[in-house]
C-alpha cells in the first residue's frame, strides 16, 4: 500500500449453517499501522474485474472454494473510508464491498495462497458473533461488528 493510494476490495461473509462467520487474523503491519485483525477472505479489485468477479476470484485464491458468478448476488454491503497510517503523515482511501455465502461443510484449501497470504495470516476460523464480541479482538472494516450485528438481527 502506498500513500494516498486508494484500493478496493471485494470480500466474502462467508458463513456456516450454524451463523458462524469465517474470518482470518492478519499480522500487524507497521507501514499502515494496523494492528493483526480478523477479516473476511478477499481482497483487491484487478483492473477490468467487477466486485463479484474479485469476490470469486479472491474466495477461490484464500479458501479453495470455487462459485460461478450466478451464485453471489449484489453485495450486501459496501464501506469506505479513510485509513489514517500510525506515522501520523500517510494516509489511503478505500472501498469495501461485501458478499455473502453460505456454506454447509468446508475444509480450507490454502495452496493458491500467495507468499504475502502465507506470512501475513496467522491464525483462522470460525465465530459466533458473540464469541467475537467477548474476545474484543480488532476487526477490519473497524464497522464490520457494527454491521454483523444489524444483518444477523435483521435476518436471523
Amino acid at each position: 500500500m502506498q500513500p494516498g493510494q486508494h484500493r478496493e476490495t471485494a470480500r466474502i461473509l462467508l458463513v456456516n449453517d450454524q451463523d458462524e462467520i469465517f474470518l482470518l487474523l492478519t499480522h500487524f503491519d507497521p507501514e499502515v499501522g494496523l494492528p493483526p485483525r480478523w477479516i473476511t477472505p478477499g481482497g483487491g479489485i484487478d483492473e477490468g474485474e467487477t466486485p463479484a468477479q474479485a469476490a470469486i476470484r479472491e474466495l477461490f485464491e484464500e479458501t479453495g472454494i470455487e462459485i460461478d458468478i450466478e451464485t453471489l448476488d449484489k453485495p450486501i454491503w459496501q464501506t469506505s473510508g479513510r485509513w489514517d497510517w500510525s506515522d501520523g503523515k500517510n494516509h489511503h482511501t478505500y472501498v469495501d464491498y461485501f458478499f455473502k455465502l453460505t456454506v454447509t461443510d468446508f475444509e480450507l484449501d490454502t495452496s493458491n495462497w500467495t507468499e504475502d497470504e502465507r506470512r501475513d495470516v496467522l491464525e483462522y476460523r470460525w465465530w459466533k458473533l458473540s464469541e467475537l464480541i467477548e474476545s474484543n479482538g480488532v476487526v477490519g472494516p473497524q464497522e464490520l461488528i457494527a454491521f454483523l450485528t444489524d444483518h444477523f438481527s435483521a435476518h436471523p
